[in-house]
């Protein structure tokens, strides 16, 4: 992308920029501090953000709206709403009046150019690029006429354009839930830094995570429960999920690696690992097919310990009965019907016309990722709880993408030990 001047865009950038600094050393009074008969203050999440209308819908479920143009969005003393800065599933304080109608909002998920962000342009071009953090995080980049793009020593470079692979650093108002960066404001800017400025940077990130692993290896290696030893094969995935928060011990102390777990147990494991957010969220009554909160299974009710967990995985077509339609949730889970959940919960894509066993599809995915090892039972034989530890595990860190890590460090130990 060739380099080029715009003395007009130019002019243009400075005066608004100009503006924008007026309008932020001579702040609006705050609309939140002085409530009118009838007015109410509360924290919601923004459920759409149109040009036209901003709704919104707290706590309780009950929403509420108000038009763009007229909502005042507090941020500094800054101006009325843009529909621009408000995403779904944004946190937001607002103000209502007595008629449920929005006037004020400031969005709890903008941060205000008060840190800078480096990294490298991907997918550039004259309105957007995507930012690959050196953490290894990704943000939408926004540039627009007033947009002030400066070299490494701070000097303005007048009509520049983000190239690919350009190493920036970035100075904007960056909505954490949408991952967007907004540079067309006072104070924001983009920097074109030399090739190498980010050396630093990545030598400290990588530091940190060494420290981080050794701390978590260090952690990992305390015998947690009076049944799992360090002899033990499964002592490392173990206190890997209990490390997690994904299980407990019995009362006793021990853990029982060698026990059996049942398909409710299994199910609860997994599902509140994979979707702890969404489970807490999750009604029995948002089940599928129009099925109501006591029929998601016939076999157990509502009201048992499992039941949110085991709906929210029926509701998600994650799992589904047996063909008597009772799900059954004492019995014992086998290796197929794990890794068929496993499989699912995590989406991991899977051959739908594979010919066998209805299975077979789901185990060789697990084999192929190496989420499911080698030495592991048949699939018609019941998993242990220690087995099942293994697989939480395996499948968390492929999705963290520090699988191969762990595998090449087994390997590591196996050769030292031979």
């Amino acid at each position: 992308m060739k380099r080029f001047y715009k003395l007009v865009s130019i002019t243009v950038a400075v005066l608004l920029n100009i503006a924008n600094a007026s309008a932020l050393t001579d702040p609006e009074p705050n609309p939140f501090a002085n409530l009118a008969e009838g007015e109410k203050v509360f924290d919601a999440e923004v459920i759409e953000a149109s040009e036209e209308i901003l709704t919104i819908e707290n706590t309780d479920g009950d929403q509420f709206s108000g038009r763009m143009e007229a909502i005042f969005r507090y941020r500094d003393g800054a101006g009325p709403a843009a529909a621009e800065e408000f995403f779904a599933g944004d946190t937001v304080r607002v103000l209502v009046n007595s008629e449920g109608v929005v006037l004020a909002a400031q969005n709890a998920e903008l941060l205000l150019c008060d840190q800078n962000f480096y990294g490298w342009a991907r997918d550039a071009d004259e309105e957007k690029f995507k930012l690959e953090t050196v953490e290894g995080d990704f943000y939408e980049v926004l540039i627009g006429e007033t947009t002030q793009f400066r070299d490494e020593d701070s000097k303005i470079l007048f009509g520049y354009s983000p190239r690919e692979d350009d190493v920036v650093k970035i100075h904007g108002v960056v909505n954490t839930n949408a991952r967007k960066i907004f540079t067309e404001t006072f104070g924001a800017y983009i920097s074109l830094l030399a090739e190498d400025a980010l050396a630093p940077f990545l030598a400290e990130i990588e530091a940190q995570k060494a420290e981080e692993a050794a701390a978590l290896a260090e952690k990992l290696a305390e015998q947690i429960f009076s049944d799992v030893s360090p002899e033990n094969e499964f002592f490392f995935a173990v206190n890997f999920v209990a490390n997690e928060g994904i299980v407990s011990g019995y009362a006793e102390g021990d853990f029982r690696p060698e026990g059996e777990i049942n398909r409710a147990e299994f199910t609860k494991i997994l599902v509140g690992a994979r979707f702890a957010e969404e489970v807490e969220n999750f009604e029995t009554t948002q089940i599928s097919g129009g099925l109501t909160a006591e029929s998601c299974f016939p076999d157990f009710t509502t009201n048992d310990w499992f039941a949110k967990f085991v709906c929210f995985a029926r509701a998600n077509e994650i799992l589904g009965g047996y063909p008597d339609g009772n799900f059954k949730p004492a019995n014992p889970v086998n290796l197929a019907e794990a890794i068929t959940i496993l499989v699912k919960s995590f989406g991991f894509s899977v051959d739908a016309n594979a010919e066998g066993e209805w299975f077979e599809p789901f185990l060789e995915k697990a084999e192929q990722l190496e989420i499911l090892p080698e030495d592991f039972p048949a699939a018609n034989e019941n998993l242990t709880r220690g087995q099942m530890s293994e697989l939480v595990m395996r499948a968390l860190k492929y999705s963290r993408g520090e699988l191969v890590d762990y595998l090449e460090g087994l390997e590591e130990g196996e050769s030292e030990e031979q």
